[in-house]
């Protein structure tokens, strides 16, 4: 009887159990090698679940830091410096997309790369515009690598004169589905920008696409609120200016310093042209305005200002090179223009004429802005006109009265001299003592010509009173008035009162509208003016025996009447008028010593 092997199954032939035993060894250790690649797979998905929490993490933090300040300037800077936290790079660079056709470079990171401002046209980075209106990242692992996509991205970076970059991806800016911008960045290392790279950098992208809009739109706000404080400036400043030529310079200076644009210029439509005036009352050496003191365009024909004059309508040109409408003056820098018309009641008078030394330097709310300004302008324009006018008017009355003056005093003396001169020519030859009386005559008229005549010269030249003083101008008013029209007038005062000379004007032309009513009016016989000082008052007194009028009513010279209240009122004090029909007139004007 044969016996059995204790590690032999009963029933089963030595070599089947050598079989069976090699083959569980075998798939023992194939399980081992399962499991120790389990093992290796649980780290590594672990080491990455730990690097994702990371740059989650990071990315977060970064986010948060972005949004954090709405300074545009610093912004784009303080996002390519968080950028780098996220991702590495050699080479960054933040772009906003201009006009549809071109990326304007606001920020940049690394030594070569094109500085702020400068634009790069999509029609010569076809990936560029190809990724902005896809709304997709566009990456290149290996720049040196020979296709299509490589050979472009190089040939892209060549135009910008970037060597030595052995991977690069842009990644646009969206929001509300629509591409803002890019993020452009470039490594030295081959394969560095991987698939996970590049959307860490566009979940980064979000973020800073939504920070530089919001960025943007409080700019636009501060930009508002800055176009409103200037309107409300210009508006205070221009409204105190009535020479037209100075009101030209003030307001074209204001806007351009105010909104720092390269050339303000304001033209006048003068009969069938635009002519710009703001070159009159400008310093010759200011070359703010030199540049279209030679183009007077012709209304409706010629130049951008001329066709605004003509149509009534404003106007953006974003590339003065490309409208046949401009017509460049010497020196000229202009890229871009807008023309507002300014009107009166509908009718075009003048033109803003606004330029840029860069393509598309205006928008819409630039002429809302302008347009705004250009309606002040008009008002103020129209109020120099009419102060001009009345300036004119005035002048013309001024004369006229100094004619009728002339010819009821001083020419009247000068004609009494003349008969009574002759007559005492006619006594001297026929008897000597009788020529005493008319030279006597002639005596009392050449004293009360030059009295007439020293009164005419102080009205024309009111500055006399700083020179010669109140006190002096009222004894030369009281004479004239005397002389004039044979009236009795007496000159009561004292020492030169310590006042302004706007108070003492004041006192001199509410005396003198005084006086010429008691002359025109009041039949009195009779008058006097009295100038009191006291401590704490100024009393200038009038009053005459004349016939006196009822205050209630209208009488003549009420105009004046309200002329002299307005005087006082303006030097600080009062006036009371007294006057009773048939028992005289009395005025008192009192300005307290505090209005000196």
């Amino acid at each position: 009887m044969t016996s059995l092997n204790p590690h032999e199954e009963p029933g089963m032939l030595p070599m089947e159990f050598s079989r069976l035993q090699e083959e569980l060894q075998k798939r023992n250790a194939e399980l081992a090698e399962v499991n120790d690649a389990l093992r290796e797979s649980e780290q590594r998905l672990e080491q990455r679940v730990g690097e994702r929490t990371r740059e989650i993490s990071t990315l977060l933090r970064v986010s948060h830091n972005i949004t954090t300040t709405l300074e545009l300037e610093p912004l784009l800077g303080l996002i390519l410096d968080q950028l780098r936290e996220v991702v590495e790079y050699h080479l960054a660079s933040v772009s906003i997309l201009e006009n549809e056709d071109e990326l304007l470079i606001l920020a940049v990171r690394g030594e070569g790369m094109p500085p702020p401002g400068t634009r790069l046209p999509l029609g010569e980075h076809s990936d560029a515009r190809n990724m902005l209106i896809e709304r997709k990242p566009v990456f290149v692992p290996d720049l040196n690598a020979d296709t299509p996509k490589a050979r472009q991205m190089r040939s892209d970076l060549e135009l910008q004169k970037l060597y030595g970059m052995g991977t690069w991806m842009n990644v646009p800016l969206v929001v509300r589905e629509k591409s803002v911008g890019l993020l452009a960045l470039a490594h030295q290392q081959v394969n560095y920008y991987d698939a996970s790279r590049v959307d860490l950098t566009m979940a980064f992208a979000n973020q800073a696409a939504v920070a530089i809009e919001n960025a943007r739109l409080f700019a636009a706000e501060q930009r508002r609120a800055e176009q409103f404080r200037v309107i409300h400036e210009v508006g205070k400043r221009i409204t105190s200016i009535l020479s037209l030529d100075q009101l030209l310079v003030e307001t074209a200076r204001t806007i351009r310093e105010s909104f720092n644009y390269h050339h303000v210029h304001i033209g006048m439509v003068e009969g069938e042209r635009v002519v710009f005036k703001t070159r009159n009352a400008a310093n010759p050496e200011d070359e703010v305005f030199q540049c279209c003191e030679d183009v007077t365009p012709i209304v409706g024909r010629e130049g951008i200002s001329g066709w605004v004059a003509g149509t009534g309508e404003s106007l953006i040109v974003p590339d003065v090179m490309k409208d046949v409408r401009f017509i460049p003056s010497k020196n000229d820098q202009t890229r871009s223009e807008t023309a507002i018309p300014i009107k009166i009641k509908g009718q075009v008078i003048g033109v803003i004429d606004v330029e840029s030394d860069q393509v598309d330097g205006f928008d819409e709310s630039d002429l809302v802005v302008l347009q705004s300004l250009a309606d002040q302008v008009a008002v103020a324009i129209e109020n120099a006109r009419l102060y001009e006018q009345a300036r004119y008017f005035a002048a013309l009355e001024e004369r006229q009265k100094l004619a009728r003056e002339l010819h009821d005093s001083v020419s009247q003396a000068l004609y009494g001299i003349v008969l009574g001169a002759r007559t005492a020519r006619t006594l001297l030859d026929r008897d000597p003592a009788q020529a005493a009386q008319p030279l006597d005559y002639i005596l009392s008229l050449s004293e009360a010509g030059l009295a007439e005549m020293r009164a005419l010269i102080f009205e024309l030249r009111p500055e006399s009173l700083q020179t010669e003083g109140l006190v002096a101008a009222l004894g030369k008013l009281v004479n004239a008035l005397g002389a004039r029209h044979q009236l009795e007038v007496r000159l009561e005062a004292g020492d030169e009162p310590d006042v302004s000379i706007e108070v003492k004007e004041s006192l001199y032309r509410i005396a003198q509208e005084a006086m010429n009513n008691i002359a025109k009016h009041a039949q009195a016989q009779h008058a006097s003016l009295q100038l009191k000082v006291g401590n704490d008052e100024l009393t200038l007194e009038i009053s005459d025996d004349g016939v006196g009028f009822d205050t209630s009513q209208q009488f003549p010279g009420h105009l004046g009447m309200h002329t002299m209240r307005e005087r006082a009122e303006k030097a600080g004090g009062t006036i009371a008028i007294e006057s009773v029909p048939d028992a005289g007139t009395r005025i008192q004007v009192t300005i307290p010593t505090m209005a000196r």
